[in-house]
């Protein structure tokens, strides 16, 4: 075996992506009760979206940094997009995230924060408070 083959035949490798299990536990845990996650029929609502899954952060490939938005949208006030904002980062960044049987969450960090108010083509204002996240989690070896 050459040198090269043995650089890159170093065990473990973890190159599955994180991206699904980690998208699907964030809309997960932000579903609740009067406000739908996903979709675009109605408000209030959230969505998941921007997913960056960025290059691994160990040797073995097995930590990983995702960064995505979390956007809350009202159609009633800039105060109500807020308030939405507050119970997200209170779910996100509490408890720890179950990512599923392959992952485990090792970190979430809130990032920039931005708010943007739109008029619709029904000439009605909708209120949007954008939040980023970075998600930091590890492929658990089996």
């Amino acid at each position: 075996m050459g040198l090269l083959s043995k650089l890159f035949a170093r065990a473990p490798k973890y190159h599955e992506s994180a991206y699904g299990d980690v998208y699907a536990a964030i809309v997960a845990r932000l579903s609740r009760s009067g406000v739908r996650v996903g979709g675009t029929a109605s408000y209030p609502r959230i969505e998941v979206h921007t997913i960056t899954e960025n290059p691994r952060l160990d040797k073995e490939g097995a930590v990983r940094q995702l960064s995505l938005t979390v956007e809350s949208i009202s159609n009633k006030s800039l105060a109500d997009a807020v308030s939405m904002n507050q119970e997200n980062l209170a779910l996100l960044t509490g408890e720890g995230i179950d990512i599923g049987p392959d992952w485990v969450c090792i970190g979430v960090i809130p990032d920039q924060l931005q708010d943007l108010t739109e008029t619709a083509e029904s000439t009605k204002i909708l209120y949007r408070i954008l939040q980023g996240f970075d998600i930091y989690v590890e492929r658990i070896k089996n």
